[in-house]
């Protein structure tokens, strides 16, 4: 006997949008799992474990990104194309940072890989210009349309707090924030693709 498994309906298929923002969901928490696994650490940890995670991460917001550009959340012109497009550089460029970190080698030398760890912060700044192309395209409105600036404020919030409150403070202020900001990116962009 054979059972026959009859495929989804076009419109119980997933959205592409809908599974990139599920995977940024996924991606979201990184930081916050490390910090949680050694809440006594004042750093992530510099093991091939972290850097994985971290890569983990930036797939996980480069879906998110890639998402944000399917539903044109940035406008429909190219300038919102070119911003989401420099996103993405910087991110794979914060990828390589994490890839070398993983071999614990700088196969293409040490001013690479200043630069691809340089594309970690400026990328999460990056995320501010994402936010206000998000704003001024008026594409999502509500909670929606803040996400992605939430995203960009993580960083600046947590060198607020190292000011406040110090080392201490920066790494956790940093973890919650970006599973926070990150998380709920994602669940824009799902929640856009089954409205």
């Amino acid at each position: 006997m054979t059972a026959t498994i009859a495929p989804l309906a076009p419109s119980a298929r997933p959205s592409v949008p809908r599974v990139l923002g599920a995977l940024g969901i996924l991606g979201s928490p990184v930081f916050l799992a490390q910090w949680l696994a050694a809440p006594s650490s004042l750093k992530v940890p510099d093991t091939t474990a972290a850097a994985l995670l971290g890569l983990v991460y930036l797939m996980g917001w480069a879906c998110s990104a890639v998402a944000l550009r399917r539903l044109r959340v940035t406008g429909w012109g190219r300038g919102g194309a070119i911003i989401l497009a420099v996103q993405l550089v910087g991110l794979s460029l914060a990828a390589g940072q994490q890839i070398q970190d993983a071999l614990h080698a700088h196969p293409l030398g040490d001013v690479v890989y200043h630069v691809c760890d340089a594309a970690w912060p400026l990328s999460h700044v990056f995320m501010l210009v994402v936010g206000v192309a998000v704003l001024r395209a008026r594409v999502w409105t509500g909670w929606r349309r803040w996400t992605p600036l939430a995203c960009g404020l993580a960083l600046p919030a947590a060198f607020l707090a190292l000011a406040v409150g110090g080392p201490p403070a920066m790494l956790p202020a940093f973890a919650v924030l970006t599973a926070a900001a990150f998380c709920s990116l994602g669940a824009a962009v799902v929640t856009h693709a089954t409205s």
